[in-house]
């Protein structure tokens, strides 16, 4: 496969193709996480970049990535590791504080691009208005991603909010189904699944609530006595608002109860021939026979993606999301 990677510096435009060395991997993912590129170029003393350059990278006519380069590191064999990250990268590093009325959150992120001078391509209408809303000190990114999980909560419709190179992009679940099917049968190299409670993983939860008072201390408990009885006691500790009632303190134990106990599953799969059509948000249709406990066989979302180049091949590691 054909790949290009192009590096702007004061006006210059550098194609440093012919200067990577080994693998580059281009990672993007539906968490609060920005897009990345990492790749190693030999320094020739002609191709000059720094860090804040922009830097693309195509494969075939498709650009996979669009991003700044944030960090350098040389080896003493003057091969150069660049990380670079895309837009998300300032929307998780700038804080701010919104008060927005009746504003879609489809509506929220053209306010807020509008604002920071961020770049937006494709953004769906995500149809249903949130009434009130005060952001006060949070991230840029976390802001919109509240706003779709309410829109979520409240209508059902699930969108994905990514960086499609170079441009922030909104698109609902449904529009981001492929007609990829992967299978046992070559097109999936080998997988990797697994089942665990160590990680994220709790029957009972703990919330606590500081009073006005530094001596006025409130909690309120849950659990879930078989898994407790299973797995041992794995307890989740919050601090909430002093000013919930006690149906607010339930909703919200509840919540937490419903989304943490259980047995967090890992599915990776590694495309043997990647598809550079793919990327996190994707739905594909995967049939493994046979998987541990279950048979699996269905459309699945992927959660992260690494796509790898090296050497004129191509493959991709796709974490698929097991609970949907």
């Amino acid at each position: 496969m054909n790949i290009k990677l192009l590096i702007e510096n004061k006006g210059n435009v550098y194609d440093a193709t012919s200067l990577l060395e080994g693998e580059v991997n281009i990672e993007n993912s539906i968490d609060s996480s920005a897009g990345k590129l990492v790749c190693h170029i030999i320094r020739d003393g002609m191709v000059q970049f720094v860090e804040g350059n922009k830097i693309q990278f195509f494969a075939g006519e498709k650009i996979l990535f669009s991003g700044w380069i944030m960090k350098k590191s040389r080896t003493s064999e003057q091969i150069i590791t660049v990380t670079a990250y895309d837009q998300f990268f300032y929307m998780i590093q700038n804080k701010d504080t919104y008060v927005y009325y009746n504003k879609k959150a489809s509506e929220l992120i053209q306010m807020i691009a509008g604002d920071y001078g961020l770049e937006t391509g494709e953004i769906c209408d995500s149809i249903w208005q949130i009434p009130q809303r005060i952001e006060e000190g949070q991230t840029l990114l976390d802001m919109i991603l509240t706003a779709l999980d309410l829109t979520k909560k409240e209508i059902g419709k699930e969108y994905f909010f990514y960086d499609e190179g170079g441009k922030l992009t909104l698109k609902e679940k449904k529009d981001m189904i492929t007609d990829v099917i992967l299978q046992c049968n070559g097109s999936i190299e080998d997988f990797l699944y697994t089942t665990d409670i160590s990680e994220d993983t709790y029957n009972g939860v703990q919330l606590f609530q500081a009073g006005r008072l530094e001596t006025e201390r409130l909690s309120y408990g849950a659990e879930k006595a078989a898994d407790v009885k299973k797995w041992g006691r794995l307890l989740y500790y919050k601090r909430v608002d002093h000013r919930l009632a006690q149906h607010d303190l339930k909703a919200i134990a509840d919540t937490l109860l419903a989304e943490k106990c259980r047995v967090k599953k890992i599915l990776v799969l590694k495309q043997m021939a990647g598809d550079i059509i793919l990327r996190a948000g994707n739905s594909i249709m995967v049939e493994i026979p046979e998987l541990a406990e279950i048979s699996l066989k269905g459309m699945f979302v992927i959660e992260r993606c690494i796509h790898r180049f090296e050497n004129g091949s191509h493959r991709a590691d796709l974490w698929i999301r097991m609970e949907q």
